[in-house]
């Protein structure tokens, strides 16, 4: 990684849920909260639907998730609000992008700790 290059997670839930997760994950960056949905705007992220949730692609997104171990927190207050993975380069280069079309449809992290390691 780039010298003054970092991770950074923006998250939709309250300031008491994101300390909460960083404390749970060990997470080593920071985390920065957008309760209003105004990064999401800007970013593009998409949300999904109550009955998109019952989708057989989102069924077993969750599925596999729960037999890693993982389970659903707090939601904040946009839980049908959709994640995206950016990854930025120096001043305003945009080198990846992934949007999520369901929740749990994440990046590829191989790919992404590569465009990280350049």
């Amino acid at each position: 990684m780039e010298a003054g290059a970092g991770v950074v997670a923006i998250g939709t839930g309250g300031k008491r849920y994101a300390q909460a997760f960083i404390a749970d994950e060990a997470v080593p960056f920071p985390v920065l909260l957008d309760e209003d949905g105004s990064a999401a705007e800007i970013a593009g992220t998409a949300e999904t639907t109550l009955f998109a949730l019952a989708a057989p692609k989102q069924v077993a997104a969750g599925a596999r998730a729960a037999l890693r171990g993982n389970r659903q927190r707090n939601t904040g207050k946009r839980p049908l609000q959709l994640g995206a993975t950016l990854v930025i380069g120096p001043g305003d280069e945009l080198k990846y992008a992934d949007f999520e079309e369901f929740a749990g449809d994440h990046a590829d992290l191989d790919e992404i700790i590569g465009l990280l390691t350049e």
